[in-house]
Formats: structure tokens, C-alpha cells, sequence
């Protein structure tokens, strides 16, 4: 796996080919289905995030953050069907270096909504240290229900020395914006 920056190209590239179930969530709480424009909002609003490539170089997955206010962050993440080529190296990398760069950020609350039937992002929210919340019914614009997945400080297991090399990193790296 490849990290590549989180440019509107390769976000755009996973969101042209993304796997069915994204597609259903993600346009659930969407007014259309453009790609283009999802791309281009991921892009305009994540402080942090990056897209994973195959080892041919193809985008394959893009993860991201964005600061709703101080302290709290909506967290997504979106793949194409060739996920599993990289879902280790993602796992890796969220653990190692996401997490510990949105709390040099200031988080202490980072969720994810995931629409109710998506039993696979509910594994992987949960490996990765999320807590179910709340289930939202008729949360999407066709009523679908949702259930939210959060982090909180002392759900996240990072040590210190971790989190001030994310610091310095974060705005080093093209990997993490």
C-alpha cells in the first residue's frame, strides 16, 4: 500500500469506483449522486486525511477528518471493491497515524455515522477502537437508519510520545493534509 495525498483527483478516483454498500451510505445523506461533487466536498472540508493506492498506484481508499467545532471531528472513509488490498495498511496507518494526529489537533470526540447495514464498516469503526452510540432512524433522505460510532479521549489508546510525533508530523506529511 501507497499513501497518497488527499487531492480531489485520487478522492475522486475512489469515488467513481467505490463499493456498492459506500454508495448507499454515502448518498443516503447526500442531495444527489455526483462523484464530482463528493470528491470535491471530502477534499474542501477534511483538515486531515489521505487516500491508500494499490501497488499498482490505483486509489483505492480515502479516510478523512473534518472539524465540525472545536474538539469534535466527523471521521469517513470510502473504497473501492479492491479494499482488501489495503485495508492492513489502513488499519495500520489509522491506529499509528490518523488517530494520534486528530488529537494533536485538539479531538476529543471524533464519530462516524454508518448506515445501519453496514455490518463490515461497523467491524472495521469498531477494530479501530469505536464505540456504538446511538441508532438514528429516518436519518437518511430516504429514511434509512444509521447508527453512530464514536472515539472519545479515553477510548483512544495512544501514547503521549506518539501523539507530539503526529503533531510535528500532521504538518509535515502530504499524507495527513
Amino acid at each position: 500500500m501507497r499513501l497518497l495525498p488527499l487531492t480531489r483527483d485520487h478522492v475522486g478516483a475512489v469515488a467513481r469506483a467505490m463499493r456498492a454498500a459506500d454508495r448507499a451510505e454515502i448518498y443516503a445523506t447526500r442531495w444527489d449522486e455526483d462523484w464530482r461533487a463528493l470528491a470535491e466536498d471530502a477534499v474542501g472540508f477534511s483538515r486531515l486525511g489521505a487516500v491508500a493506492a494499490a501497488a499498482d498506484g490505483t486509489p483505492v481508499a480515502a479516510v478523512g477528518g473534518v472539524e465540525c467545532w472545536p474538539g469534535l471531528w466527523q471521521v469517513w472513509m470510502f473504497a473501492t471493491p479492491r479494499w482488501p488490498e489495503v485495508a492492513l495498511g489502513m488499519t495500520r496507518w489509522a491506529r499509528r497515524r490518523f488517530a494520534p494526529a486528530l488529537v494533536a489537533a485538539g479531538a476529543h470526540r471524533a464519530e462516524c455515522r454508518s448506515l445501519a447495514g453496514n455490518v463490515a464498516a461497523h467491524r472495521w469503526l469498531e477494530a479501530l477502537g469505536a464505540v456504538a452510540e446511538a441508532r438514528q432512524e429516518d436519518y437518511g433522505r430516504n429514511r434509512e437508519s444509521f447508527i453512530t460510532f464514536a472515539w472519545r479521549r479515553p477510548h483512544v489508546h495512544v501514547q503521549r510520545a506518539e501523539t507530539a510525533q503526529a503533531a510535528g508530523a500532521a504538518a509535515d506529511r502530504p499524507e495527513l493534509r
